[in-house]
């Protein structure tokens, strides 16, 4: 790309402006000795200012150019504005910055200065060198102050753009010690649209990206593809149903994903550039992992629901779609998911078990013996191999934030790569580029009365930050939850007769997970995993003690309180998930059931229900394992709570499958009722009911931007 490509400032990606130096593609703002974070849409709010500075820019425009016409209403462009003067130190009253012009929109008073140096750099090597062309001559009539004011503003950008393109490079490390490549220079953000783009699949040749995005003519989640070194887009698929999980080919030349219309779900093909799609086979109804495609590209790697509870690897031929042999050792009551192909097409990497508690494994091609990678037990949000083969990158929490590591297969090294927030990586063949997801996400904790007609949910503890695993107390007057809103994820107490809200954990080093109340309601234990594995933790409300509850040989997934006295575990030993109970602290554990996804107490009956891994249903525990009923057959066998003589959980339903239903399953009789509905995008695995069942509290996505950043690497020479 040549300089006068780039002549749209909407293109470039630094900026000096105001005495400050603005990195779109790292959303920082840097200036007066500080760094500062400023979200997509108020980057996008600038640039728009920026095109034309001391132009009125009517607030209709900025809302269709930034939010796409689906702002809802203004309030958003006003919170970006804000934004944007809080970081520039502007003052609405006397402005010197952005100036309001009432009732029409804003003018950009600040004079600007454009660096394209990050962006030639990104770009240089698709192009044939050629010497720039000279800069234009100043004007006669420029005042000297000004032009010297120009000439400073320049320097400082160009001294801090070439800081940024000298960043520390990362090495990926071969397990004999030497580099295989290094990532180098500062991240290239490929798309910045609004809402979100998703699950990025670099061509072989690293030149071309497809993705996942909303298409805003169909209103439906589309498969897109784009040059790596331009903008513009292309649809290739006909726009039929929802798509997800792109996947190229060994050439480049075709492009595979998953397409669910209603229940249904099937592979479809279709050339790299669009054309006739083809139908290649059917897949599990609500697949959502990955798939890939042989490198001989003769079959497909995916995941098969062969059973309740269980997801196996299997093979599937792209010709017919018949499925072909593949014993390899799974474990009936383990999810093995998201398959990838080594580069030689030898091996299938593959995650095993279900968020937050995933590791990566190694199988042959042929099926046989499985080989463990990782031993870290956290959320894996994704990974690629290396193009040697030598190892694989991927995205992983185990260590706090999502960021990108790799693991090496000679000797199962971790190493971190430091990109972070990071997820969903992927790196061409061939084309020295990794691809990666940013995520940009917003969760808050929302309220409700279930014993009104209006059931209107109302914000929780409101924050800037996101609030996940949230837990009533009994008598609904109190919320633990986890929330990033002091800068980490910790473990929070709401109170909710004041509003008021504090931490009650400080920990650096560790992820908390699943608060739960004890039934006085004086206590919570909470799960606290540090360094792959995990304890429970007991927390005593009213003096803030803690103390670890669980044996130091026990790796604890999840944890409460037992009805009568003691703690109900339920760990990961070499081969299946067990529920433990432990009658005191650091107490010896007592095994009640093997093969367990989650449990829970009811303080009424004193009785203690639980689902199992490897098959559908709610059960009693009872003193005979083979005489214990089902009480009732959930969607989710992780996601359900026992209170005031029913079961609650989340579901959705055939006709309607964009609709989220809460139902309530009385245990005494069996009836069904669906309490609460709604169409926003709610975590349904985080949620709780107060112990009178009056009281609702669940996690609500409200905002997610996420997009998509590239890194270039350097291969060693061998």
């Amino acid at each position: 790309m040549r300089p006068e490509a780039i002549a749209d400032p909407s293109l470039r990606r630094v900026l000096c402006i105001a005495g400050r130096r603005v990195d779109v593609g790292a959303l920082r703002v840097h200036g007066d000795g500080e760094s500062q974070r400023i979200t997509p849409k108020a980057i996008g709010v600038l640039l728009e200012l920026a095109r034309e500075p001391g132009v009125t820019r009517m607030r209709e425009e900025l809302l269709l150019r930034v939010w796409a016409g689906r702002a809802g209403d203004g309030d958003v462009l006003t919170q970006a504005v804000k934004e944007l003067r809080r970081v520039f130190g502007d003052d609405l009253a006397t402005p010197r910055f952005i100036e309001t012009v009432p009732r029409l929109g804003y003018r950009l008073l600040a004079s600007v200065e454009w660096d394209d140096s990050l962006l030639l750099a990104a770009t240089a090597e698709s192009d044939a060198p050629e010497a720039a062309p000279a800069p234009p001559a100043q004007a006669a009539e420029t005042k000297p102050g000004a032009a010297r004011i120009g000439y400073w503003l320049i320097a400082v950008c160009a001294a801090l753009a070439l800081v940024a393109l000298a960043v520390t490079l990362v090495r990926l490390w071969r397990g004999d010690g030497t580099a295989v490549a290094a990532v180098t220079g500062a991240t290239l953000m490929l798309t910045a649209e609004p809402g979100a783009e998703s699950t990025p699949r670099l061509t072989p040749d690293g030149s071309r990206l497809a993705y996942v995005a909303l298409d805003p003519d169909s209103g439906r989640q589309r498969v897109q593809v784009r040059g790596v070194n331009a903008s513009t887009t292309l649809l290739p698929s006909e726009g039929v149903g929802e798509e997800s999980w792109p996947v190229w080919s060994a050439d480049g030349a075709q492009l595979a994903f998953v397409r669910h219309e209603g229940r249904r779900c099937s592979i479809v093909t279709v050339d790299a550039l669009g054309g006739v799609e083809r139908l290649r086979g059917d897949c599990a109804p609500g697949m959502f992992e990955s798939f890939d495609w042989s490198p001989d590209g003769r079959s497909f790697a995916i995941t098969s629901f062969d059973g309740p509870g269980t997801a196996h690897l299997a093979l599937r031929a792209v010709e017919g779609g018949q499925a072909q042999p593949f014993d390899y050792a799974f474990d009936t009551a383990e999810h093995d998911l998201a398959p990838h192909y080594s580069p030689d097409g030898r091996h299938i990497a593959f995650r095993r078990g279900l968020s937050p508690y995933c590791d990566l494994y190694l199988v042959a091609a042929t099926g046989g013996e499985v080989r463990r990678l990782t031993h870290l037990a956290a959320m894996i949000r994704g990974f690629d191999w290396l193009p040697d083969g030598s190892g694989l990158v991927f995205a992983s929490n185990h260590a706090g934030s999502q960021a990108l590591y790799r693991v090496d297969l000679a000797d199962g090294r971790v190493s971190a790569l430091g990109v972070t927030p990071a997820q969903m990586p992927d790196i061409a063949a061939r084309g020295d580029a990794l691809a990666y997801e940013v995520p940009r996400t917003r969760s808050i904790m929302q309220g409700l009365l279930l014993d009104t007609p209006e059931h209107d949910a109302s914000e929780l503890a409101p924050s800037t930050g996101s609030d996940s695993y949230a837990a009533l107390s009994p008598d609904g007057s109190r919320i633990v939850f986890v929330s990033d809103r002091g800068g980490r994820p910790q473990l929070w107490l709401h109170e909710a007769a004041t509003r008021q809200s504090h931490a009650l954990t400080r920990d650096d080093d560790a992820i908390y997970l699943y608060p739960q109340w004890s039934f006085d309601g004086r206590h919570v234990v909470v799960t606290r995993r540090r360094d792959g594995r995990g304890e429970l933790v007991e927390i005593d409300l009213e003096s803030q003690a803690r103390h670890v509850v669980s044996d130091p040989t026990i790796d604890v997934r999840f944890g409460t309180y037992a009805p009568r006295a003691g703690y109900l575990l339920i760990d990961r030993d070499v081969r299946t998930p067990r529920l433990l109970h432990v009658a005191e602290p650091r107490a010896p554990a007592r095994l009640l059931r093997e093969r367990v996804a989650a449990v829970e107490a009811d303080a009424a009956s004193g009785r203690i229900y639980y689902s199992r891994a490897d098959a559908d249903g709610v059960r009693v525990l009872g003193e005979d394992e083979a005489k214990e009923p089902v009480v009732a057959v959930v969607g989710n066998r992780f996601a359900w709570h026992v209170r005031n003589g029913a079961l609650w959980y989340f579901d959705s339903v055939e006709e309607s499958p964009e609709e989220i239903l809460l139902r309530r399953r009385a245990l005494a009789d069996g009836t069904d009722e669906v309490i609460w509905r709604t169409r926003d995008a709610i975590d349904h695995r985080s949620f709780d009911v107060s112990a009178d069942a009056r009281r609702l509290v669940l996690i609500r996505i409200t905002r997610n931007d996420t997009d998509i950043g590239l890194l270039r690497f350097l291969r060693s020479q061998r």
